[in-house]
């Protein structure tokens, strides 16, 4: 609630952030293990990756690449019992069972078997960081997903993990919703599935939507933090999500899911693992129907998802083809509520805009992929992405919000004159009703190589990127009542605005790792990039330009004791990523009168080369340490990002309540980020993390509209920037007995702004309504896992658990601020039945 003394807010924080720099604190002599993988005939088997998993947690505790000869050392191993898993494009993956005393060298050899899967490990290194590189990260592993709520998307479990914040416009973590990191919006975050970029590429967002229940495919997550961190797609600025979903198991199964919930929120799965076929194929299929009413008006779900692939293993090679989607509707939940409604009555709270006029949504975009991996030699590994996807559908609002003039009109409708025809139809023309069609078409394909040569004292990759991306939108009046029939309807076709857009992104990047000794590594990363906006074909207003965008990127880093128990690293990257295709020239508004956002000549004429948006720039500063041990692991670190440019929220919302952006001058995020997790009793597990940043600008003056539609040239220096909580903070229990597992995990986060005047209208004056006022949110889950000859599995999640009426997040709004409320406490059933082998 607004009013809580200051004091207090911190008070999550630092109950979180105590324990972390406790388990910071550590250091001795500890055990080695020495070892050596080969293949069929003593062949070593160099480049095959290694790692040690806890047998208590199943999580990955160090992990290291094997040298030419085939040999690897892990050093100050913490005593204890391990799995020790070795896997190699081509051979079988092989776990060993490895109890480390308190001292002394453990020696082992590993032999591969070619063709033929054994294990059900299944591990992909590429474009992820390891704790040879000097990356801030964390991983997501699949069983840590199996443990969250199961009926949320994809960022409202990375909301668990360091610095991430998210959001949902119904309100229950499914349809539209939205991930921060660093307070980064996921349109400057790079998002990719198994190496392929899903920021579309002339909106730079994520539609996580696209991909809802692709957690049920998920073997894990990796979440890089800070600037340089991927090399394919828009650079990501905030960060990367780099998740791999190749589900494939050597042991066949199936699976059928049920469940249920609050707001009609319903799930029927059912999975199908071939498990190994003729020692070389493994097929695997999902589908699932998802179902809910969401928690405010008008914002339900209608979800078909399918996953479905097939990997085939041969001679130094590994082939796997798959697709996933599915077609989707969907109620717009896209405005939020007044501040106040939050204290008001239930049907305040869940009050919906859009659902007046009933808006909806349909859309369907398959992903299509190929993934192939080439041992070449013992030291030479080459793989290679292919994709393609195509997502067309559209969305139906409500348009008497529109003018006369926008949706083309005759002159001699209604007769109005030119002030109403410029006004909205529900001033103009109140008795006239208008349902809206927004439609899009676009499609994208690319081709994405990397080889990687290892080799004694490191190793080296280079790759490339090319992917072209084209777009249709256009938009017609389809329902109205008190305009003429033949300007109405699909049968008509008369289009509002009608244009093509078109991206292409071509990379080349180079990846050195060298070792300096046993204690010290140096990276060395270069991106380079061009890409280029078209837009063409436009309908009634004739705009058509080109903008190429040539950027080079580059990050150097230090590791100190690459690989070991206890690491530090340190970093150094410059950045720079295009502004949106929307902030060049919104088609879509043009009949409103908005103009190409670029200078013009001394004629009149636009200069496409000079657009008034610029691309931001970045220098991001990290410096951070880790360490692992059998029985907790913990890391921290600090960053300083200095930019240029940055393109920032500058005041209002297009027709989909997206925020207008614009250029600051120049901007500072400074900020910590701890994390830890141990067991603290047999079956006992805590993890915990923490950040604090502040997030600033240190020159850009912003034009603010006041209540009398005058504006004012603003000076923002000194103020907090819209949407960066500076603190953010996650604490979480899980406790284990026999088949039982029950989990409970905090979320909490610091104050926000919804614009840039730091709590201070466009008068100068303070006003709360203009702050997102600092929230705990608890979530609670319970499974219990029959013995395996009974196969089945029940689960029940409680999602706010105190019943607490959470705002997550908040923006400028149509005119006044709008809020976007956590449903209050409500739960979810479901019951898992696997057969298997």
């Amino acid at each position: 609630m607004h009013g809580t003394p200051r004091r207090n807010q911190a008070l999550p924080l630092l109950l979180v952030c105590l324990p972390i720099l406790l388990l910071l604190c550590a250091g001795a002599s500890l055990p080695v293990i020495k070892g050596v993988v080969v293949g069929d005939g003593e062949r070593p088997l160099g480049g095959a990756a290694i790692q040690l998993y806890e047998e208590f947690s199943g999580r990955e505790r160090y992990v290291t690449v094997a040298r030419e000869d085939g040999s690897f050392v892990f050093e100050d191993v913490q005593p204890g019992s391990y799995r020790l898993v070795a896997s190699h494009v081509g051979y079988a993956s092989r776990t060993e069972h490895i109890t480390v005393p308190l001292a002394g060298t453990i020696e082992t050899r590993v032999e591969l078997a070619s063709l033929a899967i054994e294990s059900e490990e299944v591990v992909v290194l590429a474009n992820r960081a390891r704790q040879l590189t000097p990356i801030t990260f964390t991983n997501l592993v699949a069983r840590e997903i199996s443990l969250q709520a199961s009926m949320q998307d994809l960022p409202a479990h990375l909301a668990s993990l360091p610095s991430i914040t998210h959001y949902s416009e119904n309100g229950v973590d499914m349809g539209y919703t939205h991930l921060r990191m660093r307070g980064f919006d996921q349109r400057r975050v790079a998002v990719s599935i198994n190496g392929i970029p899903q920021n579309d590429p002339e909106e730079h967002n994520v539609y996580w939507i696209n991909f809802f229940d692709l957690q049920g495919a998920i073997e894990d997550i990796q979440v890089q933090r800070g600037a340089g961190a991927s090399f394919y797609g828009s650079p990501g600025i905030g960060g990367a999500i780099n998740i791999i979903a190749t589900p494939y198991k050597a042991s066949p199964y199936a699976t059928v899911e049920a469940g249920y919930g609050a707001y009609n929120t319903q799930r029927y799965t059912v999975e199908v693992n071939s498990g190994l076929l003729d020692g070389r194929t493994i097929a695997f299929g999902r589908f699932s129907r998802l179902l809910s009413d969401g928690y405010r008006d008008w914002s339900w779900s209608q979800f078909w998802r399918f996953f479905g692939g097939i990997t085939h293993y041969a001679d130094g090679h590994t082939v796997t083809i798959q697709a996933y989607g599915g077609p989707q509707r969907d109620g717009l939940a896209y405005a939020g509520i007044a501040k106040s409604a939050n204290t008001a009555s239930d049907a305040d709270r869940k009050f919906n805009f859009s659902s007046a006029t009933r808006d909806q949504e349909y859309f369907h975009q398959p992903h299509v992929e190929l993934l192939h991996d080439w041992q070449v030699t013992p030291s030479v590994t080459v793989q290679q992405s292919l994709f393609w996807l195509q997502g067309v559908g559209h969305f139906d609002f409500g348009g008497t919000f529109r003018s006369a003039d926008y949706l083309r009109l005759p002159n001699a409708w209604r007769d109005l004159s030119a002030d109403e025809r410029a006004q909205p139809l529900y001033l103009s023309a109140p008795e006239v009703s208008v349902l809206f069609r927004a439609a899009l078409d676009q499609g994208q394909s690319g081709w994405m190589p990397r080889a990687t040569f290892t080799h004694d004292s490191g190793e080296t990759t280079i790759g490339a990127e090319a992917r072209l991306h084209r777009s249709l939108r256009w938009g017609r009046i389809q329902e109205a009542t008190g305009i003429p029939a033949g300007l109405v309807g699909g049968d008509n076709d008369v289009r509002v605005y009608s244009f093509r857009g078109e991206k292409i992104v071509t990379s080349l990047y180079g990846s050195h790792l060298q070792y300096l000794g046993d204690f010290l590594a140096v990276q060395g990363d270069l991106q380079i990039s061009w890409r280029r906006y078209r837009m063409y074909d436009e309908a009634f207003f004739g705009h058509a330009f080109e903008k190429p965008y040539l950027f080079v990127n580059p990050r150097i880093g230090v590791t100190i004791r690459p690989g070991q128990r206890f690491s530090a690293y340190t970093s150094i990257a410059l950045a720079n990523r295009e502004p949106r295709m929307k902030s060049l020239y919104d088609g879509e508004e043009a009949g409103a009168g908005f103009q190409p956002q670029f200078a013009t000549t001394s004629t009149g004429v636009y200069d496409y080369a000079k657009p008034f948006v610029k691309p931001e720039q970045l220098l991001d500063v990290e410096i951070g340490a880790r360490i692992e041990q059998l029985r907790y692991r913990a890391s921290a670190n600090v960053f300083w990002m200095d930019f240029r440019n940055e393109i920032v929220p500058s005041g209002g919302l297009d027709q989909f309540g997206v925020p207008r952006t614009g250029n600051a001058g120049r901007t500072r995020h400074l900020g910590m980020e701890v994390e830890a997790a141990a067991r603290l009793a047999a079956g006992l597990d805590v993890y915990a993390n923490a950040s604090a940043s502040q997030n600033k600008f240190v020159r850009f003056q912003e034009f603010v509209t006041r209540p009398d539609y005058s504006t004012r040239q603003a000076d923002r220096a000194g103020n907090p920037i819209a949407g960066f909580p500076s603190q953010v903070a996650n604490l979480g229990v899980t406790y284990t007995i026999k088949g039982l597992t029950a989990r409970v995990s905090t979320m909490f986060a610091g104050r926000q702004y919804v614009d840039n005047g730091g709590g201070q209208d466009a008068s100068g004056a303070p006003n709360s309504d203009l702050e997102v006022d600092p929230y705990t949110l608890v979530n609670a889950s319970v499974r219990y896992a029959f013995p395996q000859r009974v196969g089945l599995e029940l689960s029940l999640d409680v999602n706010n658990v105190l019943n607490d009426r959470v705002l997550l997040f908040g923006n400028a709004g149509f005119g006044t601020p709008q809020f976007f409320p956590a449903a209050t406490r409500h739960m979810f059933f479901s019951a898992r039945y696997t057969i298997s082998r």
